[in-house]
């Protein structure tokens, strides 16, 4: 704090002004993926704010996130990203810096639920490209056939009623017609809290001088000489940085036309409104009652259970469900829908016979920040010092413990002169022992070849 006297007229004043150096970098966004990011730089070195318009951390998408993770991706950087970041949420208190179990200070600590994955496929879906990819990475699973599904899950329909209906559709009812097969990864998992893990990243980067400034809305990026030199907020103030990282989840787009990168690669970004619903896990199905995580791409939903004796239930984007884009993700309803609840909790009831469906909808909604091809942007982009941490498509939550040093490892190198979009940078994943290749979230790659859902 260093005094400054100001003359006044006649008459002196002592204003106190505190000197802060200008940041190293500006994070927008407080959600898990702008926490990670944040830790992760300032634990390299940096000087880090992270501004967010929300009133708390991991108020927004975050919150309302499954949660899930699991490993069944459609690419081998996808499945990489999951497979090491899994291994980061087994080991959280160490992830986080702290020398045991123990919160070191940070509070109570998120935790990772084991609980396995069971992946119903569709006809034709291409098993053996999938398994591969399993097991090139180094992910257990089993495949199970009909017999032996209905064996380890016994409260299971193993019927086949491919493709997905809405409960209105005449045919909604009809059916089975053949039996299914699965794929089961023993090894997946949730997150109990997803908004404390966010909390618990903001609040490690906080111990290692981390700035946060919430309720603080960014409305302009400012740039100089052909690169960004920070942002201007909504205030007036201006926050001077040499780089800024777009971390804002739903409103990332917006911050990219503030940027003047709307049209800056090949893979655009949308908000989209889903839903979350919760009914009584039934007998046979509970978290500790034999139940398991389930991507049905048979009828068309996902389910996890959840402490309580609940499962959650939301949408895996079959045809036949139309797709909620919004234009402001603060105009979106949190509250369910019928015709949601009904369309995904009827599916789910046709897999599980005993499932008692609710009288009402009971859930929430959030944003996803979709890409076409449902895989996320980690890159840098045209314009100089300005990065992205977008498109996560509701399906990276999983790989928030890696973000961090993904955007960590692109900052070092394009900051350093590396020339990212012809050779990009790969980042070790140490705990699994694999590179993983940047290339694969480039703003500048042709679309994937993934199932074109929330599933990857």
């Amino acid at each position: 704090m260093t005094p400054l006297r100001v003359k006044v007229g006649n008459a002196s004043l002592t204003v106190a002004l505190r000197l802060r150096a200008v940041p190293d970098v500006v994070v927008v966004g407080a959600g898990v993926m702008g926490a990670s990011v944040a830790l992760e730089l300032q634990r390299s070195g940096r000087t880090v704010v992270v501004v967010d318009k929300g009133d708390a951390v991991g108020c927004g998408s975050t919150s309302s996130s499954s949660a899930v993770v699991r490993f069944n991706f459609s690419t081998l950087a996808a499945v990489t990203a999951a497979w090491e970041s899994a291994h980061r949420w087994e080991a959280w208190a160490d992830h986080l810096g702290l020398a045991d179990d123990a919160s070191g200070g940070l509070g109570p600590l998120a935790r990772f639920v084991r609980c396995p994955m069971l992946f119903l496929e569709p006809p034709g879906f291409p098993r053996a490209d999938a398994t591969i990819l399993l097991s090139t990475v180094g992910v257990p699973y089993e495949v199970l056939d009909e017999g032996e599904l209905r064996r380890q899950f016994p409260a299971l329909d193993t019927g086949r009623y491919h493709p997905p209906r809405r409960p209105d559709d005449p045919r909604f009812g009809l059916g089975p017609f053949g039996r299914l097969d699965a794929v089961l990864v023993p090894d997946g998992g949730f997150i109990d809290d997803p908004r404390l893990a966010a909390a618990n990243l903001m609040d490690a980067a906080r111990r290692h001088g981390t700035e946060v400034r919430l309720g603080t809305e960014v409305v302009a990026v400012e740039t100089g000489s052909g690169r960004t030199s920070g942002v201007r907020l909504a205030d007036g103030t201006t926050l001077d940085a040499p780089v800024v990282v777009n971390a804002a989840g739903p409103w990332s787009a917006r911050l990219n036309v503030l940027a003047g990168v709307v049209d800056d690669g090949a893979v655009p970004t949308r908000p989209l409104r889903q839903e979350v619903h919760v009914v009584p896990a039934p007998a046979g199905f509970g978290l500790d009652d034999g139940g398991a995580m389930v991507a049905d791409l048979d009828l068309g939903y996902y389910t996890r259970p959840a402490p309580g004796g609940t499962l959650l239930v939301g949408g895996v984007e079959p045809d036949c469900d139309p797709l909620e884009w919004v234009d402001d993700p603060d105009d979106v309803a949190p509250t369910p829908t019928v015709p949601c609840f009904e369309a995904q909790v009827w599916r789910l009831a046709r897999r599980l016979p005993d499932l008692a469906v609710p009288h009402r909808p009971i859930g929430l909604a959030g944003v996803y920040d979709v890409t076409p091809d449902w895989m996320p942007i980690y890159d840098r982009t045209s314009l100089d010092g300005f990065y992205v941490a977008i498109g996560t498509s509701g399906n990276q939550f999983k790989n928030a413990p890696l973000v961090g040093q993904i955007l960590c490892d692109l900052v070092d190198a394009c900051e350093a002169g590396h020339d990212h979009d012809a050779d990009p940078v790969t980042t070790n994943c140490h705990r699994i022992g694999r590179p993983l290749d940047l290339g694969a979230f480039s703003r500048l790659r042709s679309m994937t070849a993934t199932t074109g859902t929330v599933m990857g």
